[in-house]
């Protein structure tokens, strides 16, 4: 592959991103223009940003699990979905807990309260995340990315739905007397649920993509 190619290759990679960096300005915009809360009054929309990654990394889990079960089951050809839909799990779940820690510091006085269980909870599966990553990295096998995938969602969605609450606050939005407060959070959710998705195929596309430039 000559210079010049490789230039025109970085420049069409460049340019497939610009969907997901527009997704991302409308998520901010969406959070920034989003109604205040009677108690928490502004400081609330760091929450709708912390809450829209935070539900998507589930959804993310949910959706590596089941691509894990299709692996496993003899589907080869996700396993490239299957990856990537794990590594953007984990990293979203850890941008959610790093925009709580501004909330939690506005509100509590700390930046992460270590006395609350969902902060215990959110640190574990950070703590087991790297440690999957790393134990995928170093056996490279597939099959064994598969379980430990499966294994690890269904860890980390059963910890979100167990965990008890003290001073973490419940689905604030969806018990909300005002309309608005949902109808705006549902926007800067679709945003980031658009932005996320649309990373993940640039993902799984770029890199098969590179490799056939690697072949050729």
């Amino acid at each position: 592959m000559t210079m010049s190619t490789g230039l025109r290759k970085s420049g069409s990679g460049l340019l497939r991103l610009l969907p997901f960096f527009v997704l991302v300005a409308a998520w901010m915009v969406a959070v920034a223009l989003s109604p205040a809360e009677r108690i928490l009054g502004g400081v609330v929309r760091w929450v709708y940003a912390h809450a829209s990654l935070t539900q998507i990394a589930l959804l993310f889990f949910l959706a590596a699990g089941i691509l894990a079960i299709f692996y496993l089951l003899g589907v080869k050809r996700v396993h490239r979905w299957m990856e990537v839909t794990g590594w953007m799990a984990l990293g979203l779940w850890l941008f959610g807990f790093l925009l709580s820690t501004i909330p939690a510091r506005l509100s509590w006085g700390v930046w992460v309260d270590f006395g609350e269980p969902r902060t215990q909870m959110t640190l574990r599966i950070l703590a087991v995340g790297a440690i999957f990553l790393l134990l995928t990295r170093w056996v490279e096998s597939p099959s064994f990315t598969a379980m430990a995938q499966l294994i690890f969602s269904a860890a980390a969605l059963y910890l979100n739905r167990s965990t008890a609450l003290i001073r973490h606050p419940g689905n604030a939005i969806a018990t909300a007397t005002s309309a608005s407060i949902p109808r705006a959070y549902a926007f800067i959710f679709l945003f980031a649920l658009l932005a996320s998705v649309y990373l993940t195929y640039y993902l799984v596309t770029q890199t098969e993509t590179g490799d056939r430039w690697k072949e050729s």
